[in-house]
């Protein structure tokens, strides 16, 4: 990819993390070239990717037979084409368009210093008194989707030491700057989904007998030991399992009302985009206090209720084929960029147990960003 094609893919990896504006500005740049690219030199889908273009493209169809059996088609379509395709441009700008392996670490590395100022701020905020630090714009959760992306692949980066070489300290400060602000920005999810996944992974290096791993895992062990004499993050750590808390009482009776829409429209749910009138005006429980939440606070029962059956399989086979074809590759080739791929996959979709997170924007175009680096990486360098 000639130069002046990359650099505003490279400018929105790493300004989108400090403005969404900035992002979305060098995003639309990045497409335009796009599209400039292509029409000259007319690219092929390389081979080793077709799978993953497969149930990509499953899951845009289930989507699109939702949105037009919905009672307001152009809404639908409209809903379609702006979560689906401007959003997963990254993806398409990457695999299209870059040809080496070295491009697409530059790329992911540049990321990787936007999400470091975007931690920066976050570890900031939190020690300035911030209990639910979200960066610099957005929703907390916001945030703790990117650091659902990125902390497993700092953390796989650290334990292999093979990808940076004598730079892979860095990604070592990375990881633990990224633990730290997971728990300055309080997102209960995130905590549950990187704990899981990064104990997978330890489990793996340290049965590897990584030096590194078991340094790690004293290094968090202990971290956790001492977050236990911190009343606020244990107070906030009790709420995880309350009965009265009320964001965990909203949770629950926003997923019977999703469920219940699924139970009406079981086949293409209630419309592509049609959740949040359907849920305020006809589904809402009568012991919500929270009556203007948009979404069912969960990836798998949104697509249920918005999509119906026919939009859960096409998700499901999605995200199924995401973690466990690269965890097969893994076992065959150990290549860690296919580990990073399930790795942070998972991360991501179990956060979106308690988070519509397929549904936010800035953590969706993040998502294929990374997910199309990864995949160069990992096919390329393996050629290489």
């Amino acid at each position: 990819m000639q130069k002046y094609y990359q650099w505003p893919i490279c400018a929105f990896a790493l300004l989108s993390f400090v403005s969404i504006a900035l992002g979305n500005v060098t995003l639309g740049l990045a497409t335009l070239f796009f599209l400039i690219y292509i029409f000259k030199n007319k690219p092929s889908l390389p081979q080793d990717l077709k799978g993953y273009f497969v149930v990509i493209g499953i899951f845009l169809l289930s989507l699109l037979a939702s949105a037009l059996a919905s009672g307001d088609i152009k809404t639908g379509l409209k809903v379609w084409a702006d979560m689906r395709i401007w959003r997963m441009m990254p993806l398409l700008i990457i695999v299209f368009s870059i040809k080496e392996a070295y491009q697409a670490k530059r790329l992911l590395s540049i990321s990787m210093v936007g999400i470091a100022i975007g931690i920066a701020c976050l570890i900031y905020q939190g020690l300035s008194g911030d209990h639910r630090a979200a960066g610099f714009f957005g929703h907390p959760m916001t945030f703790a989707g990117y650091l659902c992306i990125y902390v497993p692949i700092f953390m796989i980066c650290f334990l292999d030491g093979k990808i940076l070489g004598k730079h892979t300290w860095v990604t070592g400060i990375l990881f633990f700057a990224g633990c730290a602000a997971a728990v300055f920005n309080g997102t209960r999810g995130a905590w549950l989904a990187l704990a899981f996944v990064m104990g997978l992974i330890l489990f793996y290096y340290m049965s590897q007998k990584k030096l590194a791993a078991i340094l790690c895992f004293i290094l968090l062990f202990g971290s956790v030991m001492g977050l236990t004499n911190n009343r606020r993050f244990m107070r906030r750590v009790n709420t995880i399992t309350s009965t009265r808390y009320q964001s965990n009482t909203e949770r629950l009776l926003i997923w019977q009302s999703a469920y219940k829409m699924f139970q009406d429209h079981p086949v293409l749910g209630v419309g592509l985009g049609q959740y949040k009138d359907n849920y305020q005006q006809k589904y809402i429980s009568p012991k919500a206090k929270e009556p203007n939440l948009g979404h069912a606070h969960n990836n798998f029962l949104q697509m249920l209720a918005e999509n119906g059956l026919v939009g859960f399989f096409g998700f499901v086979s999605m995200i199924v084929y995401f973690i466990m074809k690269p965890l097969l590759r893994f076992w065959k080739t150990r290549s860690p960029y296919a580990l990073m791929i399930s790795m942070s996959t998972l991360a991501l979709i179990l956060q979106g147990l308690t988070e519509y997170n397929f549904g936010n924007s800035a953590v969706m175009k993040t998502f294929w960003l990374v997910l199309g680096c990864l995949l160069v990486l990992e096919y390329k360098s393996e050629k290489r």
